[in-house]
């Protein structure tokens, strides 16, 4: 009787050894490449690349000496955020009701003077910055460029 159940108690023994063993041979094999990842890999940072993001144009009335003029601007935001896009969708109005509100206080000398373009550009950089950040919006905006200017 005792020869049986040292015999049993080895094959059981054999069995939970076999069954563990393979148990860990299978964990091994589906975490094994997320375990040696950060020690086989160099961590390489990703580079980050600017990303455009067009806003919808602007055609509005801008007042002349004798009659008024219309401008047509359509814009582009630079920024290294991939998040932007969004926020930049939710945040449409108050964005256009401020260029609206700074480009209806110039006169068309002043928006037609190829010398005032970048300082233009960087109005509107303060502008849609500042409205971002009063409005709780992220505001990290590189540049703002001005694909397309025609004034009528």
């Amino acid at each position: 009787m005792a020869l049986a159940k040292s015999s049993v108690v080895k094959s059981l023994a054999i069995i939970c050894v076999f069954f563990g063993w393979t148990a860990g041979a299978l964990w091994l094999g589906w975490q094994g490449p997320e375990l040696t990842k950060p020690y086989l890999q160099p961590e390489e940072e990703p580079v980050k690349v600017a990303k455009y993001y067009p806003l919808e144009k602007f055609i509005m009335s801008i007042p002349g000496d004798k009659y008024p003029h219309y401008m047509l601007l359509e814009m582009t935001v630079k920024s290294h955020n991939p998040l932007l896009e969004s926020v930049l969708l939710e945040a449409d109005p108050v964005i256009r009701n401020s260029l609206m509100k700074m480009f209806s206080r110039k006169t068309f000398q002043e928006l037609n003077d190829r010398d005032q373009l970048e300082s233009l550009q960087s109005e509107a950089l303060v502008m849609i910055v500042k409205v971002l950040s009063e409005n709780d919006f992220q505001s990290d905006i590189d540049e703002v460029l001005f694909t397309r200017m025609v004034l009528q």
